[in-house]
C-alpha cells in the first residue's frame, strides 16, 4: 500500500469517528432535552401547599393557610403563581434541569432543588439569599 493510501485510510477512519461521536453527542443532548421537557410537564399545574418546614436543620414548621397554593403555569411566559399566607404573587419560573426549578416571585429569586416528584406529590427545597425552607406540596 502506498503512503498516499494510507493517508486516505487513515483520514477516512477519521472521519468515520468523528461522525459516530457527533451522532452520540447528539442522541445525548436529545435524552437531556426529552428529560427535561418530562420533568416541566410533570410539575405543570396547581399544587397544594401541605407543610412549609425552615430547612436549617431544625423542625421548624412555618405558617401555611388553607388554600394556599404554587400554580405553575403552561405557556412560552412559564409563570407562576404563588399563595402564600393569603398573600397572591405571580412571578416566572424555569426549570433547569430535571431537578431544579428557578423561580423569580415578588422581585426575588428563588433556587428550587427537587426532592421528590411523582403524579400527586412535589418537594423542594427553596434558597433565596441566605434563607431556606423545605416545601411540600400535593395535588
Amino acid at each position: 500500500m502506498s503512503t498516499e493510501e494510507k493517508k486516505q485510510t487513515t483520514m477516512k477512519k477519521q472521519l468515520s469517528l468523528a461522525a459516530a461521536f457527533l451522532f452520540v453527542l447528539t442522541g445525548i443532548a436529545g435524552c437531556k432535552k426529552e428529560s427535561l421537557d418530562k420533568f416541566k410537564t410533570d410539575i405543570i399545574g396547581q399544587w397544594q401547599i401541605s407543610k412549609v418546614d425552615a430547612a436549617s436543620g431544625q423542625e421548624v414548621v412555618l405558617p401555611v393557610l388553607p388554600g394556599d397554593y404554587y400554580d405553575f403555569k403552561e405557556g412560552e411566559d412559564d409563570i407562576v403563581e404563588v399563595r402564600r399566607n393569603g398573600n397572591l404573587q405571580s412571578g416566572t419560573y424555569v426549570a433547569t434541569t430535571s431537578r431544579e426549578i428557578n423561580m423569580t416571585v415578588g422581585g426575588k429569586l428563588y433556587t428550587c432543588k427537587v426532592t421528590a416528584l411523582d403524579g400527586n406529590k412535589l418537594e423542594f427545597t427553596s434558597t433565596q439569599g441566605s434563607t431556606s425552607e423545605k416545601v411540600y406540596l400535593k395535588r
